[in-house]
């Protein structure tokens, strides 16, 4: 009995032996599985102003990054609003006017800025269309009539009680038309405006299209 559990022993010792005998003479090779790229996504960086109607003359831009779906920010800031934001040509505030009775019944909503987040879908690989949705900041303006003026001449002075923040969205598409040269062209809810802008596309903004899952 002790000399087949010694024989168990010294056969289990060779077979060890060779199994490492076997290992030191295969080098390891690790298993590597291939990793495909996805391809860098296509970036349109558009500077523009909100043409039509002039009134609600708007300046701003429209950034997106995608692949076979992106996402992008949109801005705008309102240069009616800024031409407007001055108390009067007479120094006049509003509280004056309010306690001595000069406002007619007129009044004005101005845009002083808009942000929105986008969601972009392409049309084509080069072609992407844009959803977006945010807050616009709208500001009030009272006409005035003070009895220093010419009769009949006004002005208009900025209404501290009624500014707020309202919904708004804005769609919009890309459009490559000569060259590095892209048309930006969108609607924008608040104001109502076509914005109208370009983007400057860089050399290696198309050469991984062929890379995209």
């Amino acid at each position: 009995m002790k000399n087949s559990k010694s024989a168990i022993f010294i056969v289990l010792i060779l077979l060890f032996s060779c199994k490492l005998i076997w290992a030191q003479g295969n080098s390891y090779h690790p298993i590597s599985l291939p990793i495909k790229e996805k391809g860098k996504p296509v970036i349109y960086n558009a500077f523009g102003m909100g043409v039509l109607p002039y009134q609600n003359l708007m300046i701003g831009g429209n950034h997106i990054s995608y692949r076979k779906i992106g996402f992008g920010v949109s801005w705008r800031m309102g240069i009616e609003n800024f031409n407007n934001t001055r108390k009067g040509f007479s120094g006049v505030d509003y509280d004056t006017a309010s306690n001595k009775g000069w406002f007619t019944r007129k009044s004005k909503n101005y845009y002083s800025f808009a942000g929105t987040f986008n969601v972009v879908v392409p049309i084509t690989q080069k072609i992407p269309f844009y959803l977006g949705v945010g807050v616009v900041r709208q500001r009030n303006f009272r006409e005035i009539q003070t009895p220093f003026a010419q009769p009949g001449e006004t002005e208009w002075v900025f209404n501290p009680y009624d500014t707020k923040f309202k919904f708004n969205f804005t769609a919009g598409v890309f459009i490559p038309i000569v060259n590095q040269v892209v048309l930006n062209i969108a609607y924008d809810h608040l104001p109502q405006t076509i914005f109208v802008g370009i983007a400057i596309s860089g050399p290696f903004n198309y050469e991984d299209l062929d890379m995209w899952e």
